[in-house]
């Protein structure tokens, strides 16, 4: 997989002899040969997915004195996970320096910030015409997200945290909206009335990089975060579907890209309640009338960044658990398309697409190349260690 990553990024770049282009080279070999391109890349790395998490617990994935996967550990160590900045450092060799870590949810084109370990680096637009009350204003908002997050770890939830209407429960706003929709009203009025703060940082982040990546966490925190900055999203799906940047995501940060991020077991009570901000925050560019319709996905579990235009959800870190559920959601999903299109999907197609994401993407794959108008999206099973690669085909 990373050899192909690799390739894929140096393709893009228009670097990678035809003579790479073959599945047997081996990183170390690619590695080596384009070590001076490689040590060129500029990366933005996306981490909201762990902005709600305990800052210690993300130190502690990834302490760790050994190079990523070493020793069969996931991370730098024993118990450590993947974290983008280190695997790309250590598998790419992408200098540290060129690998900026932000957090969408502290403005880093707004706000002067110090930075978190583990979470985002420091960023000093020094945005002269900000309003310090504005500022002030949107922390107390977001605050509220932390509160309510806070409360529904707690064993047991304090379920209706965050909601609409429930205060004085912790992370409820007074003015009786849900956090979500607290925080998506100041955030969109801020990026709008800074809007040229935001589009320099764009064009300097998003627009010049070349590999844009997200990391895994809170699925649901993530897909506010998303939900509460849609211009920054607009950016970044434009310019992957020009084929500028390679986006790739990990787990939370892929499921934000499709139809649907609601099969996960961090979905709990009260969870979609207090963090899903109401639908007219989302985008009309990228969100039609028919994704929003609240038929076949309910707009509430929409992926906010919508980066893939196919009938596709995903259910990431795949156990036979969710055989079934998976099982279900593809039933509907063939049901829809047979009813509309006519044309018979075969049984065993449907049937084996909880086996995998190869099956189901052949399902997928059947089911947008002749539906034009599917609500019901197709469920991919991803087991860990497996990655999807999407294509995009620029259309002026």
């Amino acid at each position: 997989q990373w050899v192909r990553f690799i390739q894929v990024v140096l393709h893009r770049r228009g670097v990678l002899a035809a003579e790479d282009c073959v599945p047997f080279v081996t990183r170390a070999f690619l590695v080596h040969k384009y070590a001076a391109e490689i040590r060129s890349l500029k990366v933005l790395y996306i981490n909201d997915a762990s902005y709600h998490r305990p800052t210690e617990m993300m130190i502690q994935g990834r302490t760790g004195t050994g190079k990523v996967g070493e020793n069969g550990n996931v991370g730098r160590g024993p118990g450590t996970w993947l974290f983008w900045d280190q695997a790309l450092e250590d598998l790419m060799g992408v200098p540290p320096q060129n690998i900026k870590m932000v957090q969408l949810l502290e403005k880093p084109w707004l706000f002067n910030r110090p930075g978190r370990e583990a979470n985002y680096a420091p960023s000093s637009p020094n945005v002269k015409s900000l309003d310090p009350a504005d500022e002030r204003a949107y922390f107390r908002a977001l605050k509220l997200t932390q509160d309510a997050y806070d409360a529904l770890k707690r064993d047991p939830p304090v379920v209706g945290a965050g909601q609409a209407g429930r205060a004085p429960l912790p992370g409820c706003p007074a003015s009786g909206k849900s956090c979500a929709d607290e925080l998506a009203e100041i955030s969109h009025a801020l990026n709008h009335k800074y809007s040229q703060a935001l589009d320099k940082w764009c064009t300097e982040n998003i627009d010049s990089a070349d590999i844009i990546v997200g990391q895994g966490g809170e699925v649901v925190m993530l897909n506010m975060a998303w939900q509460c900055n849609q211009m920054i999203g607009t950016r970044l799906v434009d310019a992957v579907r020009a084929n500028k940047p390679v986006y790739a995501g990990l787990s939370a940060s892929t499921m934000v890209c499709a139809k649907s991020m609601e099969m996960s077991g961090e979905i709990q009570p009260g969870w979609i309640e207090a963090f899903a901000a109401d639908a007219k925050h989302l985008c009309r560019k990228h969100f039609s009338d028919k994704d929003l319709n609240g038929d076949g996905i309910s707009a509430n579990v929409l992926g906010a960044l919508p980066l893939l235009e196919a009938p596709i959800a995903m259910r990431p870190h795949y156990t036979e658990a969710w055989a079934q559920q998976v099982l279900e959601k593809n039933l509907l999903a063939e049901k829809e398309f047979e009813k509309e299109t006519g044309i018979e999907i075969p049984d065993d197609l449907v049937h084996n697409s909880k086996e995998g994401c190869e099956v189901a993407c052949q399902l997928l794959s059947l089911v947008s190349k002749a539906a034009k108008d599917q609500d019901c999206p197709i469920f991919v099973p991803i087991r860990n260690g497996k990655c999807i690669e999407v294509t995009t085909h620029y259309q002026a």
